[in-house]
């Protein structure tokens, strides 16, 4: 049965916010990266670079975490098999077609930059890249998000057909499956593309689709509660990223199991402080929530364009780790280029698709 018409739920601009913290994030893992290798190991260059590296890992468990709440929120008591239909016909336009566009583009990219002179296009290669987005290393978010999507309405279903019961024990059954899953990989048997499955994220999926579910009450908790969760969050990503700093200095090496639970728990409360934290910015700082929601409302654009202008920086504006003031300044400036550029990139492409749909519409209206 069609579920009953409701009024439109407000929208929720504080998400957009923890977007633009998560991108910002994104680009951080990456612009850092080859520092947290290049350098040598453990001199104090590199463990800064370790540590915001791993401080920022909280980026991908964030999108995936607000991408759940806002499934939930927004079709929660709207959902029918008419909602379906256009749900799917949506998610293809928005990411299906976007994924198998960028993937094509960074396998040509790839081979424009590394191996110019071999340049070619193989269809039957680049097909074998797209099930687990072997055509670039950022590509594998997408996979696990149209994994989340084909699972949505099965979810949604659960919800509305076991009652409270679904509601309520959705965040107890994304754990139960993320255990089960990471249980079986890590002491029975290694699953293949393990870090390309939902199941590898399910619990904090899940986490933001309770959370989407009970939105009016998590923001009154939230509100409650924020001056001792955003210090515990802090605390967490510093014990996170504690642990890599310590696990060759240490006599021990904890078991991956820690890291793991670690991870995911600094990750979902890290999403629940930056969604308090974008709310108080909007009340507090109008000037500085403009800014940051421009940048998340550009976040997935920055998330597809930023490998390539990054790439294009280490190869042709190489950082010497012999001259470490020379070293930050480059690995700074990538970081700023890989951020500005694609930012400046999907605000144009942004504009220009509203315009040509503004005279599309004009032209509709001039012809009825």
């Amino acid at each position: 049965m069609a579920a009953a018409p409701q009024k439109s739920k407000p929208r929720l601009l504080e998400l957009e916010i923890v977007r633009a913290v998560a991108i910002v994030a994104v680009v951080a893992i990456h612009a850092t990266s080859e520092a947290t290798v290049q350098l040598p190991f453990g001199s104090g260059p590199q463990l800064l670079y370790l540590t915001i590296n791993k401080l920022c890992n909280f980026a991908v468990p964030v999108f995936i975490m607000v991408s759940g709440l806002v499934l939930f929120y927004r079709y929660d008591g709207d959902w029918s098999g008419r909602q379906a239909g256009r749900f799917y016909s949506r998610r293809i336009r928005q990411v299906l077609f976007p994924y198998v566009f960028w993937s094509f583009f960074y396998y040509l990219y790839d081979q424009w930059m590394f191996e110019r002179d071999r340049l070619h296009i193989d269809w039957a290669e680049f097909a074998e890249l797209l099930p687990w987005a072997d055509a670039s290393y950022h590509l594998y978010f997408m996979i696990i998000i149209v994994q989340f999507y084909l699972l949505f309405p099965l979810l949604m279903w659960l919800c509305h057909s076991a009652g409270r019961l679904g509601r309520e024990g959705l965040p107890w059954l994304g754990l139960l499956v993320q255990a089960l899953a990471y249980g079986y990989n890590h002491w029975l048997e290694p699953i293949p593309n393990m870090a390309s499955l939902c199941i590898n994220y399910f619990s904090v999926f899940a986490l933001g689709a309770w959370i989407g579910l009970h939105y009016e009450a998590f923001s009154r908790w939230a509100d409650r509660s924020f001056r001792w969760l955003l210090p515990l969050t802090v605390l967490l990503g510093c014990s996170f990223a504690g642990l890599f700093l310590l696990e060759d200095r240490a006599p021990f090496l904890l078991e991956g199991s820690l890291y793991t639970v670690l991870f995911f728990v600094y990750a979902a409360l890290a999403c629940m402080t930056f969604i308090r934290a974008g709310a108080i910015i909007l009340k507090r700082a109008p000037g500085l929530s403009n800014r940051l929601l421009w940048l998340g409302a550009v976040s997935f654009g920055i998330y597809l364009v930023h490998p390539a202008v990054l790439t294009y920086w280490r190869v042709h504006v190489p950082a010497d780790p012999h001259d470490i003031g020379a070293y930050h300044a480059n690995t700074a400036a990538s970081f700023a280029v890989s951020l500005l550029l694609p930012w400046a990139l999907s605000a144009l492409y942004g504009q220009a698709v509203r315009l040509l749909r503004q005279r599309r519409r004009k032209a509709a209206l001039s012809r009825g």
